[in-house]
């Protein structure tokens, strides 16, 4: 435990995100390229504190500030859902595949009947007809891949707002993070 700017910070012990930080997280939300200057000025706190609590909050929280493009705009007007069905001992290795593939936003491993869950976007048909048939069929492993088209988007994942949470304390490896923080 160490005492910062008079805050104590503990990396053991997790603690809600209070109204200082929901504020900052929320500023960048509506515009990524906020400066620190019109968050202070918009949260009423000054802005050495608003450049703390972003390093605090990029260094100990996980934010990231990124550009989302719109898959529509760039013609990715595809979207679907894929489970897959995968022989145990090739777990990783098709897992890697599937990881690197362009068209997969987003990959992970579940319960159930399916293995791994990926969405994917793709900009037609026929894109879509080659990516599950010859790029996902063709991988050495892959037992079944069930999958079902996105018809309309109602929200869009990086617009959330972040919960309250009740917790006691931040798990060293998250669904988010399944690799545990190198210290450094």
């Amino acid at each position: 435990m160490s005492v910062a700017g008079g805050a104590v910070e503990d990396k053991e012990f997790w603690h809600p995100l209070d109204e200082a930080d929901r504020g900052i997280i929320e500023c960048l939300r509506e515009d990524g390229r906020m400066s620190s200057a019109r968050i202070a000025e918009r949260l009423d706190i000054s802005e050495r504190t608003v450049r703390r609590r972003l390093r605090s909050l990029e260094q100990h929280r996980g934010l990231r500030v990124v550009p989302v493009v719109d898959p529509d705009a760039i013609g990715l007007t595809f979207c679907m859902f894929l489970r897959l069905s995968v022989e145990r001992d090739r777990l990783a290795e098709v897992t890697d595949a599937v990881a690197a593939m362009p068209e997969v936003r987003y990959l992970a491993h579940t319960t159930g009947p399916w293995d791994l869950l990926a969405e994917a976007f793709v900009g037609s048909r026929e894109h879509m007809a080659e990516f599950i048939l010859e790029t996902i069929g063709q991988i050495s492993g892959v037992r079944r891949v069930d999958t079902f088209d996105v018809l309309r988007v109602t929200k869009f994942a990086y617009e959330w707002e972040v919960p309250q949470i009740v917790a006691s304390r931040t798990p060293p490896v998250s669904i988010a993070h399944p690799t545990p923080p190198r210290d450094g």
